[in-house]
């Protein structure tokens, strides 16, 4: 594992050209690092994922919307608490692409079953009486935002199991390459 890599680096790392990858980061309005700094291996690995989805046809919107759920989730979890870090929702070390408890592209361990109706068995969401503050004002409930993240990543599941037989498809053509040798 290395310190980090410079963006030149990285994009040689992910096999996509520099343009290609800014696209991506400003689209996803992601952190460009200034000149000097290293891009983390976590942020590799993340760039990998979007453009593993990319090549699936999965539109960027669709990745920027599970990515901004991602994030909500970590943060009403306390999970941007813990790291002084510009891009603290960038999971460390290696992580599962399927997994019940890792989120996709964050690769964060929320250390129960995502599409599951138990959060944390020490946390209660159970409906109260209601609050002087309307429940917008007061923070959402992690079970209405999993939710809605778990139907978002089931959308881009599905594309990507659709698009899956093509790439076999067309891998097998291309075999070796394009040219005889």
């Amino acid at each position: 594992m290395t310190e980090g890599y410079t963006h030149g680096e990285m994009c040689e790392c992910l096999g996509k050209s520099v343009p290609y990858v800014r696209r991506l980061q400003t689209q996803l309005a992601l952190l460009f690092l200034k000149k000097g700094e290293l891009y983390p291996d976590a942020y590799i690995r993340f760039m990998r994922k979007v453009i593993s989805l990319r090549t699936f046809n999965v539109p960027v919107e669709e990745i920027k919307e599970l990515f901004t759920r991602e994030k909500r989730i970590l943060e009403i979890m306390h999970f941007d608490a813990v790291s002084d870090s510009p891009v603290w929702y960038m999971a460390e070390g290696e992580h599962p692409i399927k997994s019940e408890t890792h989120l996709l592209l964050t690769g964060h361990d929320l250390g129960f079953p995502i599409a599951s109706d138990a959060i944390q068995c020490n946390l209660d969401f159970r409906e109260r009486d209601p609050e002087l503050f309307g429940g917008h004002e007061m923070g959402e409930d992690i079970r209405r935002v999993l939710e809605i993240y778990v139907k978002a990543l089931r959308k881009i599941d599905s594309r990507v199991r659709d698009e899956r037989n093509v790439l076999l498809d067309a891998l097998s053509w291309a075999g070796g390459g394009l040219m005889a040798d």
